[in-house]
């Protein structure tokens, strides 16, 4: 049986790399038979607009990480409250990316083996 992670990320994707390397984590667990997943709540919801690039801080370019979120099925969750909070109106369907209300979060958490928050 695959082991499931989810890796959290919460900070902005604006001069951090921790969208960038959540998204590295989670593409390497496969070879390890690890099912990951990624919840982008708080300010990391930003990642989903399509008005952000990443590769102009020198962080993985948005069209390579979402080749590997379709190529592997990767998971892409984001906290529904947060989208409307920070106004990320034009989500990018490359993503692919699940809407979560902020009151399902303990049950999704509960439903992983390990949970990291980056």
């Amino acid at each position: 049986m695959d082991k499931k992670v989810l890796f959290v990320v919460y900070q902005a994707p604006v001069g951090s790399i921790w969208v960038n390397e959540a998204f590295r984590c989670a593409f390497g667990m496969y070879g390890e038979d690890i099912e990951p997943a990624v919840l982008l709540m708080d300010a990391a919801v930003i990642t989903l607009s399509a008005d952000t690039c990443p590769e102009c801080l020198g962080l993985l370019p948005v069209k390579m990480v979402q080749r590997y979120v379709k190529r592997y099925e990767t998971p892409v969750y984001a906290v529904e409250e947060d989208v409307k909070r920070f106004r990320v109106e034009n989500i990018d369907a490359g993503y692919r990316a699940q809407m979560l209300a902020q009151s399902s979060l303990s049950e999704f958490f509960h439903s992983f083996d390990s949970v990291i928050f980056i």
